[in-house]
């Protein structure tokens, strides 16, 4: 019986620090790809501001003195 507690005890034990570990992982790919969000997010904004700067610029002939 007292072999079973143990065995039982290091399985449990086993068990929790997987679960950590794989929410810990969990948490990191998150943020992950939170950030590669934001930065999808920023290269599209500065897409359209180049897009819409080149747009209105064409109506407005400049001079290149």
């Amino acid at each position: 019986m007292t072999v079973l507690a143990i065995l039982l005890f290091i399985i449990g034990t086993l068990l929790i620090l997987v679960g950590a570990l794989l929410i810990l992982i969990g948490t990191f790919l998150i943020a992950l790809g939170v950030i590669l969000i934001f930065m999808g997010l920023a290269l599209i904004a500065i897409g359209v501001f180049l897009l819409i700067k080149r747009f209105l610029g064409r109506d407005r002939p400049r001079s290149h003195s």
